[in-house]
């Protein structure tokens, strides 16, 4: 008797479904406006810049939150407080009394002590740390980047036209500085030899001299906030751009992030490790968001 072979049996195909990302609040109702950066322990600083007054912002306040939103500490006395930064010992650096005469760096140390750890003429903006605990400062007014070395050597590390107006910075995975000028809304990558290359230019963005408030890199994906449009985009570093979140229409609502709403986002940070951004927001009720990519 023959029988025919049993069929074989289809081997089953699983593809993995897209995340669908969102973007959710951790804390409304919030005065800081500015600058965001993550710490080790996932713990979440944002800068009260305040309003712009004569020249310099108002603001008064640094927070730290935990990932949910829980305000953990309030550093009080500042000067219009914009980029910090935490290195490997524990201390805090914050760009501190930026007035576009004068402007400074100060160390806060774990136990609270305050001091100048340098200081740097113009405006310096936003802050990048590297490994070794090297930090790499942006200037608004000047066409400059700062390198200040852990005993609190500042020198110029690179300068050229392009950079006036620059105020997002961060490390991509080879610590080349990725920097975003807030004036032009381009993206440039400057390498540890000081050349320069433009990543990309995000158009039709730019408001007013607004463009490109902050920008944070995970896994060599640029996300940056756009501040005039209600937007933030992902950019590769090949130079294509996408909107990542935000309709465009100003506005504080959770949801899906091409569905969701954000209000002038200006600050963003990213905990790297958990591969999380924190979004702050310059207009509205104020308040920080959250995406977990």
């Amino acid at each position: 008797m023959v029988t025919d072979p049993p069929p074989e049996e289809e081997e089953e195909v699983f593809e993995e479904e897209e995340k669908e990302l969102q973007l959710t609040t951790i804390i409304s109702n919030f005065p800081a406006n500015g600058a965001v950066s993550v710490d080790d322990e996932g713990n979440v600083y944002v800068s009260e810049y305040g309003t712009l007054i004569g020249r310099s912002g108002n603001g008064r306040r640094i927070f730290k939150l935990s990932p949910t939103g829980e305000i953990l500490e309030t550093l009080t006395d500042m000067s219009g407080p914009m980029g910090t930064k935490k290195d490997s010992k524990g201390n805090l650096y914050v760009n501190n009394d930026n007035n576009m005469i004068r402007g400074q760096v100060t160390q806060i140390t774990p136990e609270g002590e305050r001091e100048i750890f340098a200081p740097i003429l113009g405006w310096p903006s936003s802050i990048t740390i590297d490994p070794q605990d090297n930090l790499y400062i942006t200037n608004y007014t000047k066409p400059t980047i700062h390198k200040i070395t852990p005993d609190g050597t500042a020198a110029v590390f690179v300068e050229d036209d392009r950079l006036a107006g620059c105020v997002g910075i961060d490390l991509d995975s080879e610590c080349n500085l990725i920097v975003s000028n807030f004036v032009t809304a381009d993206i440039y990558k400057i390498d540890q030899e000081k050349n320069i290359t433009l990543i990309a230019n995000i158009p039709d963005i730019v408001v007013q001299n607004f463009g490109i408030g902050y920008l944070a890199v995970v896994d060599d994906v640029i996300y940056a906030t756009g501040i005039a449009v209600s937007k933030i985009f992902k950019v590769s570093m090949d130079g294509e751009v996408e909107v990542f979140a935000g309709t465009g229409e100003a506005g504080q609502t959770d949801g899906k992030v091409l569905e969701a709403t954000l209000s002038n986002p200006n600050g963003i940070g990213a905990d790297k490790q958990n591969k999380i951004l924190y979004i702050s927001e310059w207009t509205g009720v104020g308040g920080v968001r959250k995406i977990e990519l």
